[in-house]
């Protein structure tokens, strides 16, 4: 039986807005109307629930008996953690709380770290979600006209990204979803080895106050470390009314960043035309995505191989957060200085 994910919200509104989605698998997870700043947060908490879930499940980091299924539409099927398992709840509690960090605005990243022993620097592979808080009622930044928009990152363009609707909101989380599915079912070249170490590691923004920490997440010295020729993709992201959110994954199972993207984009325009959603505006990293450009697949290997251990130290809630370097510290002790950040051994 799926897990009680039923969320009480107030949705007397929907007969007098356009902006909702009356779907009713979407309306037991997630807000109907997704525009105001505190259905905005609700949606973002749930959403870091869904996208992990789904990791966890699809890259089998954990056995089976962790999940249930549930549906994040009427078209959509998805696995998430189960509350009936007592390891899946304590894990589900902890994106929980790390979702009501982003209601504070303190969270900047939360990503699940994968080595393949404990204790080594360098990650195999790594999912990340990146966040961005929209000031002014959630308006958009305004770019620079004198930059080719080529030449902008993804996350610069996340900022520049005008809230469109929830039902754009729903295409972007269904979009993301069917990403992570494809990506751990065709373009990783291998599973995961047998054994490996895996945890949730935390950055926090700058407006976070100096000790504030996270429930449950404990300290490290580093956040993660990459090698320096590993590849990576980015698998979507979510634009509700008063927040954002990247999703990207590095692993040294990825052959190519480019190839990866083209075949993640030609299957998600093939979802979207199926199920009737829309793929429109993917922030890929090595291309920008037209709707009105057709890509074919590079024909990524499959894998059919799983996992069978458990990575202990993610199912005993050994979660870490990086612990901010002395010489980082800001001056204003209410105001958090960024005390490391993500590199690649050289």
């Amino acid at each position: 039986m799926a897990p009680p994910l039923e969320a009480e919200y107030d949705n007397s509104f929907i007969n007098k807005s356009n902006d909702t989605v009356t779907d009713l698998k979407w309306q037991k997870m997630f807000p109907s109307c997704v525009a105001d700043v505190d259905q905005s947060s609700n949606f973002m908490t749930r959403a870091i629930f869904v996208v992990f879930s789904t990791i966890l499940s699809r890259r089998k980091v954990l056995p089976d008996d962790f999940f249930a299924k549930n549906h994040i539409t009427e078209k959509l099927k998805c696995s998430s953690l189960n509350f009936k398992n007592p390891e899946a709840l304590n894990i589900s509690q902890l994106l929980r709380v790390a979702g009501n960090a982003v209601k504070m605005g303190y969270l900047k990243e939360l990503a699940l770290v994968i080595t393949e022993h404990e204790g080594d620097v360098d990650a195999i592979e790594v999912y990340s979600i990146k966040f961005h808080y929209f000031e002014n009622g959630g308006v958009a930044a305004t770019l620079n006209t004198t930059v080719d928009n080529n030449d902008l990152s993804p996350m610069e363009k996340l900022a520049a990204l005008d809230y469109t609707g929830t039902p754009a909101v729903r295409d972007q989380l269904v979009m993301l979803v069917r990403s992570v599915i494809y990506l751990c079912e065709k373009v990783f070249t291998e599973s995961l080895p047998k054994e490996f170490d895996a945890n949730f590691r935390v950055d926090y923004t700058d407006s976070a106050p100096v000790n504030f920490r996270i429930d449950g997440f404990f300290d490290s010295s580093t956040f993660y470390t990459l090698p320096n020729e590993i590849q990576s993709a980015t698998l979507g992201h979510l634009r509700p009314g008063h927040h954002a959110a990247l999703v990207d994954c590095s692993s040294i199972y990825i052959t190519d960043t480019y190839a990866a993207e083209l075949s993640l984009k030609a299957h998600t325009d093939k979802v979207a035309d199926k199920l009737g959603y829309s793929s429109d505006g993917l922030l890929y990293k090595s291309f920008s995505s037209d709707p009105n450009v057709s890509i074919t697949s590079n024909g990524a290997v499959k894998n059919d191989s799983t996992v069978e251990s458990l990575a202990n130290s993610l199912a005993k809630n050994t979660t870490l957060t990086p612990m901010p370097a002395k010489s980082a510290r800001a001056k204003d002790s209410s105001v958090r200085a960024a005390p490391y950040s993500k590199r690649t051994r050289k």
